[in-house]
């Protein structure tokens, strides 16, 4: 296994004025529309239909709160607070103590093989194994190189998997999505593993 430092309308109202003495008849004035309360949909609430699309997207994001929790790390030198609430938003047990074990070793290192700052990982969706809205399992490809001087070589097999967040992981909404990353896996030459989605997924 290995892992890697990153990282709509309105109302319009008429009324109708009436004179005495003579007729008249005059325009009906009209009242401004109301601002409009109807709020934009969310990009990242679980389609009916989950297509790798939409997991690119949740990828995306995910990997910019933890490019987030990378520049925060090698600007300040230690792990602080701010960059483990990253860590927590976005991944699940039990990947989520794995990932702080790797941030905190990185410091030993004094990143030198890291950009300052480090970009964000991007990973792109090869395959899509499962879907539903309580587990996606994907094979995947991740470039390295805004996060690595010297990008490493990328894995022959990738893959991940995505649950919902834990309760109570993003209590400050740093993640908009409902996912957290749950298992990573990555192999120096092609592989196989077990879908880790619960077969009623």
């Amino acid at each position: 296994m290995r892992h890697t430092l990153l990282a709509l309308g309105g109302t319009v109202l008429l009324t109708v004025s009436a004179c005495s003495g003579r007729s008249h008849t005059s325009a009906p004035p009209t009242t401004p529309a109301p601002p409009s309360t109807a709020s934009a949909p969310d990009p990242y609430s679980i389609p009916p239909v989950i297509t790798v699309t939409y997991v690119n997207a949740v990828f995306k994001v995910l990997n910019h709160i933890n490019g987030n929790a990378a520049r925060n790390l090698v600007s300040t030198g230690q792990l602080t607070a701010p960059a483990i609430a990253d860590l927590r938003a976005i991944y699940n047990d039990p990947l989520y103590s794995v990932e702080v074990r790797v941030f905190d070793q990185s410091i030993s290192t004094h990143f030198a093989n890291v950009r300052r700052p480090p970009g964000d990982r991007e990973t792109v969706v090869l395959n899509l194994l499962t879907a539903s809205a309580s587990c996606i399992f994907v094979e995947s490809m991740s470039d390295l190189s805004a996060v690595q001087v010297r990008p490493a070589p990328g894995a022959a097999s990738e893959y991940w998997q995505l649950s919902p967040k834990q309760l109570g992981s993003d209590p400050t909404h740093l993640n908009p999505t409902p996912w957290a990353l749950t298992l990573n896996e990555a192999f120096p030459i092609p592989n196989t593993i077990a879908d880790p989605c619960p077969a009623s997924s």
